[in-house]
């Protein structure tokens, strides 16, 4: 069974970008360029002041439970425990928000029994571990060379499916500390590889490498044993060498295959870590308010210009003019801008699906910022996952 990829919610444009080319495209939206910069501008000041907001709770939650951390340990056992409760719900808020697919469990096993890191072979020991997720956004093709029988130097080169971010969150037996890690353009086949305590094994060619050595070895002995005409002791004695000398050539083909697989792992891990621990959550608390602007910014803007009247006419409005304007695939979160729209009080009507003019939206958000109305937006609606 294959793995299921998950939707790609996110969208993958800069949101400078993205308003430039709604300006490009203001007069078929039924705007004028100037307000929608207005507008845009309103928003970002909004979504940042609910970011900051966000990120001094993360930082406060998170602390003392990163492996990485250098400040004391400061108040009581139950006030800890209380913080520790809310990070998990509160990582999963994160990666949710800023897009991430949480991998089930078939998925999971799906992804585990696939694994297969350019020809290494891994054994992955999940009872070491008390808790692990997988997350991940978007996805993708590439074409990568990956070794063959036929061509086990070189590799032949082959379409392969992509994660474009994975993040794994785990937390060791015993351990108070939640690691984790974001990596990016990983192979689906390659997820076990990035796993914690996973182990590099001999894989089928590895084995075949030392196996035909060492069966050219033998043939060698065989041949002479079948020439020679010296007595049964010295044949048995040079029997004995040769075996010696092809456990030790085996032994030695081995740790070369492994450290050559050991190699190529790191480089892989090296080359493709986004971030750890910490700078995980930094990032994902960037991409939120990222997301929060484009997603409610587009949703603004399309639902006055079509007079869609259903999240499912939304999203595929939104997806239609991303693939239209950039050429990218998008499943567009129609339900989370709705929302935002609704916590920023830009609605008129939300039965109605009728929004503010773009004039009473702008002097709303400035109100909105200057009140602090919706600062907490994000810590709040994390606490109600718990």
């Amino acid at each position: 069974m294959g793995v299921q990829l998950p939707d790609d919610r996110y969208i993958p444009v800069r949101p400078d970008d993205l308003v430039d080319a709604l300006v490009d495209d203001a007069a078929s939206l039924s705007i004028g360029g100037d307000d929608l910069r207005a507008l845009a501008e309103g928003l970002e000041r909004v979504v940042s002041q609910e970011i900051e907001e966000l990120r001094r709770g993360v930082d406060r939650a998170y602390d003392p439970h990163n492996p990485a951390r250098d400040t004391l340990l400061v108040g009581g056992a139950e006030q800890l425990a209380t913080r520790a409760a809310g990070l998990g719900p509160l990582v999963s808020y994160l990666l949710d928000k800023a897009n991430y697919e949480s991998l089930d469990d078939v998925q999971l096993d799906a992804a585990l029994r696939a694994a297969n890191s350019q020809g290494v072979r891994i054994r992955f020991e999940p009872e070491r571990l008390e808790t692990i997720e997988l997350w991940v956004r978007g996805r993708t093709t590439a074409r990568r060379s990956v070794r063959s029988l036929r061509r086990p130097i070189r590799g032949q080169e082959h379409e392969v499916e992509l994660y474009r971010r994975l993040a794994v969150v785990f937390r060791a037996k015993g351990e108070d500390e939640l690691n984790l890690k974001l990596f990016r353009e990983i192979p689906v086949a390659d997820v076990e590889a990035l796993l914690p305590h996973a182990e590099v094994q001999m894989g089928a060619l590895d084995r075949l490498k030392v196996l035909g050595g060492s069966l050219g070895a033998m043939g060698g002995v065989l041949a002479k044993l079948f020439e020679t005409t010296v007595a049964a002791t010295q044949m048995l004695w040079l029997a004995v060498l040769a075996l010696g000398g092809l456990s030790v050539r085996s032994f030695l083909g081995y740790r070369r295959a492994k450290r050559l697989r050991l190699s190529q792992m790191t480089h892989h891990l090296y080359y493709q870590n986004v971030a750890n621990n910490a700078g995980v959550l930094d990032q994902l608390v960037a991409s939120i308010g990222n997301e929060e602007l484009k997603e409610s910014l587009l949703a603004y803007l399309v639902v006055r210009r079509s007079g869609v009247t259903s999240t499912e006419e939304l999203r595929a409005e939104v997806s239609r003019w991303l693939d239209q304007r950039f050429g990218v695939a998008v499943d567009f979160d129609a339900r989370d801008a709705v929302q935002t729209l609704e916590r920023l009080g830009l609605w008129r009507d939300r039965g109605a699906w009728t929004l503010r003019e773009p004039a009473e939206a702008i002097a709303e958000l400035q109100r909105a910022w200057q009140e602090r109305r919706t600062a907490g937006a994000h810590l709040a609606a994390a606490a109600r996952r718990e």
